[in-house]
């Protein structure tokens, strides 16, 4: 267990250690998170949501959830399971409990997290198996794309009273 608490603990070690070292590391951090919220704000935009919600913590979670057609309550699912996983890591607890506790949450927020973007692709008829491994590896940029491309359209939400209809379904 400890091998799964430094490699999850290994990436924000070295982020810091470089940007102690080299000051613009801080700028390069910025500049991914302000991508993330760009693309977050142009995808709200083209669904017609309320851009501004893509900085607005917990209600930009909320309306990302909204584009699927999901329950607001299910923000649980994707808001608690971090703080959790690094209060774990980093305290360096490795208790029964807390393996158990670690183990549950990361699987929680890992499927989570891979269903919700799989659903994104589809909300915009994205429906091939390159397009979801694009999403899941270059996820702020490709959720970009999925705002600004001219060649993709929000069909609607996948669950709810306006759920998209599919062939199938006719």
């Amino acid at each position: 267990m400890e091998i799964l608490h430094n490699t999850l603990k290994l990436p924000l070690e070295l982020i810091l250690k470089y940007a102690e070292q080299y000051e613009f590391m801080y700028i390069i951090i910025a500049l991914v998170a302000a991508f993330g919220v760009l693309g977050q704000w142009v995808l709200y935009y083209k669904c017609d949501l309320p851009g501004i919600a893509s900085i607005v913590p917990f209600w930009n979670v909320v309306v990302f959830l909204k584009i699927m057609g999901r329950p607001a309550w299910q923000v649980i699912a994707f808001i608690i399971p971090p703080p959790i996983i690094i209060y774990i890591v980093y305290t360096g607890d490795t208790s029964m409990a807390a393996n158990i506790a670690l183990i549950s949450m990361l699987s929680v927020f890992l499927l989570f997290t891979i269903t919700l973007y799989i659903e994104l692709c589809k909300c915009f008829g994205k429906r091939t198996f390159i397009d979801y491994v694009l999403v899941l590896v270059f996820n702020g940029l490709y959720v970009m794309y999925l705002g600004m491309s001219g060649d993709t359209e929000y069909l609607g939400p996948l669950y709810g009273k306006n759920k998209q209809v599919s062939t199938a379904e006719t």
